[in-house]
């Protein structure tokens, strides 16, 4: 099997956490009232901006009260589309900037150092950034030696983002086998979800996981080409920060173990 290797890519103009933050900035000149001075808060105010795009307007009646009005996140909105329409030529839109690019000002000192110096891409940084002292369990300089010693083994070996991001998955001990049996209990759990209550969505979660699961089954490689696996990786990345925060919650609330 022939090995897959890096693609000369284009540089990004937008793939730097300085680049990013001057389009938040040109954002909070057009409502400098609402958008938050904190990057802290302004990462959450840009999220509930992209969140409630996806969410009917009945839906904001269920749960907490939201933190700022519907109309001011969607005013937001559409602001944020004209900054990007101008300084990106409609290249990057508003779902791309809050899903791929606005991360980048989360991501640690040393992989936003290789982005922007060009040595990776940004699907390559926030594969990088996955290795934080959190998911590797060790201090933060020891999860900056792991970056380094992954990142120069993979320009050493010019590998693809591809082989990047199967290594960061085989480091956190994400590499796992879903077989038949699996899906029928997941296949289940949404079923019976249904079945107790009809208006639960934590059913979408199981569905959607079988849903992939039953892709994976039917489509060939062929059927893949680079535009759809530079969006499926994309997409991929935040459904397993997605999951990874889900597990994370998961184990708070077991109870510690007593030692024997």
């Amino acid at each position: 099997m022939r090995a897959a290797r890096r693609r000369r890519r284009e540089p990004d103009p937008l793939a730097s956490p300085e680049a990013v933050r001057a389009v938040c900035q040109l954002l909070r000149e057009r409502m400098p009232d609402l958008i938050p001075s904190s990057e802290k808060q302004l990462l959450r105010f840009l999220y509930a901006v992209r969140h409630v795009e996806r969410r009917p307007a009945t839906d904001t009646k269920r749960g907490r009260p939201p933190r700022w009005p519907r109309e001011k996140l969607l005013e937001a909105a559409a602001h944020l589309r004209s900054v990007l329409e101008r300084e990106t030529s409609g290249r990057v839109s508003l779902n791309s900037f809050t899903g791929q690019y606005l991360p980048l000002l989360d991501f640690p000192e040393d992989v936003s150092a290789a982005l922007t110096g060009g040595e990776i891409n940004l699907h390559e940084a926030s594969q990088l950034a996955r290795l934080t002292p959190a998911r590797l369990d060790c201090p933060p300089a020891a999860a900056r030696t792991v970056r380094g010693e992954v990142l120069r083994a993979h320009l050493l070996a010019q590998g693809s983002q591809n082989s990047l991001r199967a290594r960061v998955k085989e480091i956190l001990g994400e590499v796992v086998t879903v077989s038949t049996e699996q899906m029928t209990s997941v296949v289940q759990k949404a079923d019976e979800l249904l079945e107790i209550d009809p208006s639960d969505k934590r059913h979408f979660f199981y569905e959607e996981m079988k849903r992939l699961f039953y892709a994976m089954r039917e489509i060939r490689p062929e059927d893949v080409d680079d535009e759809s696996l530079d969006q499926f990786m994309a997409a991929a990345d935040q459904l397993s920060n997605a999951i990874y925060a889900i597990e994370l919650k998961r184990r708070k609330k077991q109870p510690a173990k007593m030692p024997v």
